[in-house]
């Protein structure tokens, strides 16, 4: 038994409406269908017997198929006739008729009452009459019906004696007396859930339309960052509108802060360039190199806060970028700190040039970030290796440590460093993967066999790759 299916029912709003009209209409059909035919088929021996008659011959008046004179084959009309001595049966369809035991006894006084009740009708072609007559013997059943196509008379009495079994449910469930007693509750019920059905459909397009929107929503571009109302239900309506005033209220904090942290990491720089020029003013000292190191981490912090803010606000990302070029002159920028650790540098390109849509700055920084962190956790001796794919991957690999598993995903996140007494501030790695998210794209990394760690950059919008 697959448990999802019934947390769906009990979590999803289109499953809870369906439980509900399948148990409005279970209770439905089982008061005003079921009850009504276990009533009927369950009613006392003798009633039931007389019932069971009568449902012969409406299976042979409303099937013109079927002759008035199969009534005198009918095994139970048969049973009937034999236990029951003063048993009679008359049925008069236009001009067909069916006789078993006694004469009629009522059939010109129904006639009569039918004359005199069709004086009085609209549709004087158009009449009935049913009786229900208590004799000192049994009781008669007759009915008497004038239609423009043919009359119809019958008259069913003289059963004393019931029929044996005729009251076991399950031998008496018969399709034609289902239908008769239950028929205008299961139509009614038929249309209950046509109706539920149709409900259940606009009520789920409406929330796919309201799917549709909020897939379709994107930071990046200013006028598409509101929910559409229009064509939504006004209940559906009112809740997308109050989500829009949310987005309204969360952007405008969201801009209040960058617009504090821009402005907080600008106005830093210029007091940082002050500090730097008067330590430079210091006499050499242990002191002055350390305050030089703390300074120099500080400007390093500040460059990458404008730089973050630099990628959250730049919208205009439709430059043509060659990462061949890209990943070649961030090699040729990094080989002299390579050098400087003892670790080599090399770069791999399948294609001779691929160029994506994106802002080439900001591809460098992310490329560069990458080979920076992998320079630094690599030894003296190890190659560091940059890989342009042609499917728009670029990579970068280290021959250090690699990462914990547990801190695979975490590593991307603001602050995060591994390991925590690492030096530096955690923001390089996340500001890659907002200039990817920026991009269209994304930055993922696993732990290569042997030991290293493998960043990978996966640009999505590239056009046709040049062969090398």
């Amino acid at each position: 038994m697959n448990l999802n299916r019934f947390r769906w029912l009990s979590q999803s709003l289109i499953g809870r409406m369906t439980v509900l009209s399948i148990v409005f209409l279970v209770l439905a059909i089982g008061w005003f269908a079921i009850v009504p035919y276990w009533s009927y088929a369950t009613q006392e021996p003798l009633s039931m017997t007389t019932g069971r008659a009568l449902e012969e011959v409406y299976r042979a008046t409303s099937d013109d198929q079927v002759p008035l004179a199969s009534l005198a084959d009918s095994p139970l009309l048969k049973e009937v006739a034999a236990i029951n001595d003063r048993f009679r049966l008359y049925v008069r369809h236009g001009t067909e008729e069916a006789r078993m035991g006694e004469a009629p006894r009522y059939l010109a006084h129904a006639t009569a009452l039918s004359e005199s009740f069709e004086a009085t009708q609209t549709e004087p072609d158009r009449a009935s009459t049913r009786f229900r007559i208590e004799e000192e013997d049994a009781t008669t059943r007759v009915y008497f019906n004038r239609s423009a196509d043919r009359d119809l008379y019958y008259e069913v009495g003289g059963i004393t004696t019931p029929v044996d079994g005729v009251q076991d449910i399950f031998t008496a469930v018969n399709p034609m007396t289902f239908w008769i007693t239950s028929r205008n509750p299961l139509i009614a019920g038929a249309g209950v859930l046509l109706i539920a059905f149709v409900v259940l459909l606009l009520a789920a397009r409406s929330l796919r339309t309201l799917t549709r929107a909020v897939q379709s929503f994107d930071e990046r571009t200013a006028e598409r960052r509101l929910l559409p109302v229009e064509g939504l239900p006004t209940e559906v309506a009112y809740l997308v509108r109050a989500i829009n005033e949310m987005i309204e209220r969360v952007e405008q904090t969201h801009e209040e802060q960058e617009l504090f942290l821009a402005t907080a990491a600008h106005d830093l720089r210029t007091p940082m360039a002050v500090l730097r020029t008067r330590l430079e003013e210091l006499p050499d000292s242990e002191t002055k190199e350390t305050l030089r190191d703390d300074t120099r981490r500080m400007s390093s912090l500040v460059d990458q806060l404008l730089r973050l803010m630099q990628i959250r606000t730049n919208r205009a990302l439709t430059d043509q970028v060659d990462l061949v070029t890209v990943a070649r002159d961030v090699v040729a920028e990094r080989a002299p700190l390579s050098i400087d650790r003892g670790v080599d540098i090399e770069l791999e390109s399948e294609p001779k040039s691929l160029t994506v849509n994106g802002h080439a700055g900001l591809v460098g920084v992310a490329i560069a970030n990458l080979v920076d962190n992998a320079i630094s956790f690599s030894k003296p001796g190890d190659t560091l290796k940059v890989r342009v794919h042609g499917t728009g991957r670029v990579a970068v690999r280290d021959c250090g440590p690699g990462i914990p598993s547990s801190e695979l995903e975490r590593i991307f996140e603001p602050f995060a460093k591994n390991p925590p007494n690492r030096q530096g501030h955690g923001l390089g790695l996340a500001i890659v993967r907002a200039i990817m998210a920026a991009h269209g794209g994304e930055v993922s990394v696993r732990n290569l066999e042997g030991g290293g760690a493998d960043f990978s950059l996966q640009f999505n919008d590239q056009s046709q790759p040049q062969p090398a």
